[in-house]
């Protein structure tokens, strides 16, 4: 059976430190992939206590500072692969610029 790709951006492998803003608490963690639309999150979705949308952090390199934006939690996943699935919210703006940068240097 071929499978079809459905999504519109370009996904990379890339192991980037991402920080997530839970309240008062910032929590620590690692993407596994990532596009100008989303990323994966290497976290126990239960440390994200029923949220839907995120504020984070994403620490891409030769950066000195975090490119924020805001997500919603697409779905969430407990097996072999534990983590959480975001899509990025808002206007195309300076921070993804940034992070089409980085995907299309990973990418040549």
């Amino acid at each position: 059976m071929n499978y079809i790709e459905k999504r519109i951006f370009r996904r990379v492998d890339a192991e980037l430190p991402v920080d997530l803003e839970l309240g008062s608490e910032t929590v620590q963690t690692t993407s596994s992939n990532i596009s100008c639309g989303g990323m994966f999150l290497v976290i126990d979705p239960d440390k994200l206590n029923d949220q839907h949308k995120l504020d984070v952090a994403i620490h891409l390199p030769n950066r000195k500072t975090p490119v924020k934006m805001c997500a919603e939690i697409l779905r969430s996943e407990s097996d072999d692969r534990r983590g959480v699935a975001l899509q990025f919210q808002g206007l195309y703006n300076d921070n993804m610029l940034e992070i089409e940068k980085f995907v299309k240097g990973k990418l040549n």
